[in-house]
């Protein structure tokens, strides 16, 4: 536990609070590790040229605290293409990218590569479970796998849920928090709470009404989701607030912005992503929390 207090600390006093700071083009996620923070980006194309795309744009990033963004090429020569989730245990570095699963330590060694086969698959995010096994979220199927750490070895997790649009999600106490992507001109994104019990698993839809959400985090114990239309009761918003009871409350934090792909909680700090904006926020989760 200290050497994870040590970690942070220095990863906090390098990236202080409220500093936007620029990223690579199209960045999906960030990742504090160390002094230094992780990012991938699916590459110069933008969206509508790289998702689908066989062309290796996509890349793994470090962003250091002087603000050097410095491109890592990965051993085994395969580079990425849309890669847009990024998670780690004990420094070890863990991606998805399109239908592919990667292993990788920080300075670009592939310990494990995995791609999936099946006909739709098109991973969006990776979280852990626990020290020996992931779970990702399969946007093109609906559903989520599970991946052994050490292996890669993938397997089929929670199968009787499916929620169409599956995009990013949290794993909490009472279940897994997850964000559904609608249409790029409806009101039909989600959150649902996805629960486990002798009974078998389910998704519940908690609230919806939200344009296009990617992201969701739980912050103190409280549910935060974000995207890039807000919801149809505030469509300026990019990050909202929502309560137990499905209440939805705007987040005046990152309205300036044009969405927010990934939220990433640590410690008292939040680090927000924009994608559109090639920028990234580091900001006090009590900070966070106030801002409706």
């Amino acid at each position: 536990m200290k050497h994870l207090f040590v970690i942070l600390a220095a990863c906090l006093a390098a990236f202080p609070a409220f500093a936007k700071v620029a990223a690579p083009p199209f960045t999906e996620a960030v990742l504090p590790i160390g002094s230094d923070l992780y990012a991938v980006a699916i590459g110069p194309g933008g969206p509508g040229k790289e998702f689908g795309s066989d062309a290796t744009n996509g890349g793994l990033y470090k962003i250091t605290s002087g603000g050097a963004k410095i491109e890592i090429p990965l051993s085994d020569g395969q580079g990425l293409r849309n890669p847009t989730g990024l998670t780690e245990i004990d420094g070890q570095i863990f991606m998805v990218d399109g239908n592919q699963i990667l292993s990788v330590s920080p300075d670009g060694t592939v310990t494990w590569r995995v791609t999936l086969k099946e006909e739709g698959v098109f991973l969006y995010d990776v979280e852990i479970l626990n020290e020996t096994t992931l779970i990702v979220s399969d946007f093109g199927r609906g559903v989520f796998v599970s991946v052994a750490a050490g292996s890669g070895k993938v397997q089929p997790y929670l199968p009787d849920v499916q929620i169409k649009g599956l995009a990013r999600f949290e794993i909490a106490e009472s279940g897994i928090f997850a964000v559904s992507w609608g249409a790029d001109d409806a009101w039909d994104s989600a959150l649902h709470l996805v629960s486990n019990s002798a009974n078998g698993a389910k998704a519940t839809m908690l609230t919806d009404g939200f344009g296009n959400l990617e992201s969701v985090e739980v912050i103190d114990g409280q549910v935060v989701v974000g995207g890039y239309r807000g919801h149809k009761a505030f469509p300026n918003t990019k990050l909202m607030h929502v309560a137990r009871d499905g209440t939805v409350k705007p987040l005046g934090t990152a309205a300036a912005t044009k969405g927010v792909s990934d939220m990433y909680f640590a410690g008292s700090s939040v680090w927000l992503t924009y994608f559109y904006d090639a920028a990234f926020e580091r900001l006090p989760a009590r900070t966070l929390l106030s801002a409706e």
